[in-house]
């Protein structure tokens, strides 16, 4: 096999494996809705959950910053993306499903 055919190989074999990651959450995007029944706000859930589990990044070294809770409304939708289906945020992957499923909740309300 020439070294060309090899490397190509190589790189095919190593994208194909990065492809195969999953970082699903296992919460589908039709579960993330607003119940009626929702008592989460930014005073007794937001506030203390962004601080919690975003700021240390999101303050002020990386984008989006969520330091307010305007911030994080204009955020919403790559919130969701990023840290309800996905497990990409935060960037240890530390959160309990629990906790993803009630910001999903949260943020699916409006982040009152």
């Amino acid at each position: 096999m020439s070294r060309i055919t090899c490397l190509v190989l190589s790189l095919c074999l190593g994208l194909a494996a990065g492809a195969c990651t999953d970082d699903s959450s296992g919460i589908t995007s039709e579960e993330v809705v607003c119940p009626p029944a929702s008592t989460l706000n930014y005073n007794n859930f937001g506030q203390a959950f962004v601080t919690t589990h975003c700021l240390s990044c999101h303050a002020a070294k990386e984008r989006p910053l969520l330091g307010s809770q305007a911030a994080v409304t204009a955020n919403r939708a790559a919130i969701i993306r990023e840290a309800v289906i996905s497990t990409r945020m935060p960037e240890d992957a530390d959160m309990a499903i629990e906790d993803r499923r009630q910001l999903g909740e949260w943020l699916a309300c409006g982040a009152p």
